[in-house]
């Protein structure tokens, strides 16, 4: 299944369509897995009833290697994203081959051309991408793109996300995306007063890593997030067909 079919079915049953993330160790907050089996983990996740799972691979700054996200797309029956600084077709190729249904691509460390490129050829090899912006100028380069899913990360890669917690850029960009593109918050995502502001402010889904990493029960932490009341996003949908078109008149 791919990831768009996996948020949408999600939708329909009137589920926030959460992504749920395996994530080794982040700058910020140190070591998440502390030896647990991160395939495990993932089974829980689906479980608890996530829609897909997210892989970092990224080894340097965040402890992840591909080995994890091969053993998980072996086991786990869900879309897998993996998320990685992906720069080149090898890298892309090699997720294909790993298990993975979609990659994500990070517009702040890709020239246009290249982030055109590397979109372009995840599609040619059946994969989905998810682009990722974190300001209105990253917003900006999705212009001519072939869009699957816009990432929104509420916090900023360049500084490996180590800034506070908050929601400020999906509140201030998911309205100005496309009403036809899912739009994924991402990050900084911590309670269930979050889940509701994104979602009321055009997020089709959400991603958690950290907040779900450092549960002791992750099945009935995602179970939570996923059934999480009032958080529908009829308000935000409504933003984006209003304010859609200033993205539209940008182009």
């Amino acid at each position: 299944m791919k990831l768009t079919q996996a948020i949408k079915r999600a939708r329909e049953k009137g589920e926030i369509p959460l992504i749920a993330e395996i994530k080794v160790r982040s700058p910020k907050d140190g070591d998440l897995l502390k030896d647990r089996d991160p395939v495990q983990i993932a089974t829980e996740y689906i479980r608890g009833g996530a829609c897909a799972v997210s892989v970092v691979t990224e080894p340097l700054y965040f402890g992840g290697n591909i080995e994890i996200l091969r053993k998980i797309a072996a086991k786990v029956k869900a879309p897998i994203l993996r998320k990685d600084f992906i720069k080149e077709r090898d890298q892309v190729w090699e997720s294909k081959q790993l298990g993975a249904q979609a990659v994500l691509l990070i517009s702040a460390m890709l020239a246009k051309e290249r982030l055109t490129d590397l979109n372009e050829y995840a599609h040619s090899l059946g994969l989905e991408t998810v682009v990722e912006i974190h300001t209105m100028d990253e917003l900006k380069n999705l212009n001519g793109l072939t869009l699957d899913m816009v990432g929104i990360n509420n916090k900023d890669i360049l500084d490996l996300e180590r800034g506070d917690d908050q929601i400020i850029p999906t509140e201030s960009l998911a309205p100005l995306l496309p009403e036809d593109v899912i739009v994924i918050s991402e990050s900084a995502i911590r309670n269930e007063q979050n889940v509701k502001e994104v979602m009321r402010s055009g997020a089709d889904a959400i991603l958690m890593g950290t907040a779900l990493m450092a549960s002791e029960e992750p099945r009935v932490t995602v179970a939570n997030f996923v059934h999480v009341q009032g958080a529908a996003n009829d308000q935000g949908d409504d933003l984006r067909q209003q304010k859609s078109r200033r993205y539209s008149a940008s182009r």
